[in-house]
């Protein structure tokens, strides 16, 4: 199994960083903090490493930090407020701003989803030693990056159909629930650095003939895991696990994956899809008649009541319809608009056609459109697993695709950068 880092393990992390040594004396004998590094005009403190290592979730971890070493694990991190500080740089050069209302409302969002008010969350976070000016800060910078990241990258990304196809007919999706992989983990330690890659290609190719447990059997001198990952989304993988995984498979094994414990294998045993989607849809006809100048609200409301009270029949609706709705592209067709879910109708519209019973006519409501009377012709369920699963795989190409062109300018940003890391 992929590592966790312990409270201990946290605990330990925190120790070595109290050890480094910074070549930039204090300003003071009250200034205890230390300078990490320089990027351009900006610098990075020692505490701000040790509060990004306390405050690492366990998902971050899991995905992020489970094959590196303790120091491997400082290097990351300080790697990762470096490109922090370089992306707020670049925002700031692209003026992009987190307005206070904004940063409210994702706050509002972050209590919400704990079943706390804003009040509360504030409170549990403080009670937890964590510093709320910081946390709403380093919010407010995420955000930030967010929008560089959707503004400058995401929404410039387009993906074809052929890239759907491509990406179901290589991992042998079967579009009818979310991507999870059933996973086994065959691991070759290697510490100290002190195998040759020769050696670990012999141990690939057995595995590749005789499975992971006949390879173990024959590697006795060599110290080797097989660990069963079991079902897991693809977001909680480890990166250097998923981008193998992404990666044409040989007979459902990843190529060598190599991290600081030594080179991993994953056995893809199944492609497992939990999540079905199923979404109503309505058959609904409608007649409108809009507002002008020359008539009051109760006019057209008491002109829609009284067609209504002449309609008897789905025959009188569709001709009422032809006569006198204002929407000309369903009036023509006797006011039919087709089979509609409600995510695809404005809030009035939908909210009305859900309680209208079957066969049943609306009373008279108005939305931004005017004033409607609507007809249930007939109401289905549909399976949308397959378009959902769809969606969800453009929508990860897309991020992926987003990712690469961030990473190249990154890159650049680093190299254009003034960047001084302190020894340590």
């Amino acid at each position: 199994m992929y590592l966790n880092i312990s409270v201990m393990k946290k605990a330990y992390i925190s120790i070595m960083l109290a050890l480094l040594i910074v070549s930039v004396p204090s300003q003071s004998s009250e200034y205890s903090d230390k300078i990490i590094a320089i990027v351009n005009d900006r610098v990075i403190l020692k505490s701000e490493v040790q509060d990004m290592i306390d405050n690492l979730s366990p998902e971050i971890i899991a995905k992020e930090y489970s094959t590196l070493n303790d120091k491997e694990i400082i290097t990351k991190v300080l790697e990762n407020l470096i490109e922090t500080s370089l992306l707020i740089q670049a925002a700031d050069r692209f003026g992009i701003k987190i307005s206070d209302i904004a940063l409210e409302n994702e706050l509002q969002k972050l209590a919400s989803s704990k079943n706390l008010s804003v009040d509360n969350f504030r409170q549990t976070l403080i009670e937890q030693g964590q510093n709320y000016s910081k946390f709403l800060n380093d919010l407010r910078n995420k955000m930030t990056i967010e929008t560089l990241f959707v503004s400058q990258f995401y929404s410039r990304m387009n993906v074809t159909e052929e890239e759907v196809e491509n990406f179901i007919e290589r991992e042998n999706v079967n579009q009818y629930g979310d991507i999870q992989y059933d996973l086994i983990e065959f691991v070759i330690k290697d510490e100290d650095k002190k195998l040759k890659i020769e050696s670990v290609n012999q141990v690939y190719e057995s595995i590749l003939k005789n499975g992971f447990n006949n390879t173990r059997t024959n590697y006795d001198e060599l110290e080797i895991e097989i660990n069963n990952i079991g079902i897991v989304n693809q977001e909680k993988l480890p990166n250097i696990f998923l981008e193998a995984l992404t990666e044409p498979l040989n007979e459902k094994y990843t190529k060598l994956i190599k991290s600081s414990r030594g080179y991993h294998i994953l056995h893809v045993v199944d492609l497992v899809n939990r999540t079905s989607s199923i979404v109503t849809e309505y058959k609904v006809r409608h007649i409108l008649l809009s507002e002008d100048v020359m008539t009051s609200d109760e006019d057209v409301k008491n002109k829609l009541l009284k067609i209504k009270n002449e309609i008897t029949n789905i025959d009188d609706f569709i001709l009422n319809a032809k006569k006198y709705s204002d929407d000309k592209a369903s009036g023509f067709k006797g006011g039919d608009l087709g089979y509609q879910r409600t995510s695809a109708l404005v809030k009035e519209f939908a909210d009305v056609m859900k309680k209208t019973p079957l066969k049943k006519i609306s009373e008279p409501f108005q939305s931004r459109f005017g004033w409607h009377i609507l007809y249930v012709e007939n109401i289905r369920s549909v399976d949308d697993t397959k378009s959902k699963v769809r969606n969800n795989i453009a929508k990860m190409i897309r991020v992926n695709k987003a990712k690469v062109e961030r990473d190249d300018w990154v890159a650049k940003l680093k190299d254009q950068a003034y960047i001084e890391i302190k020894e340590f």
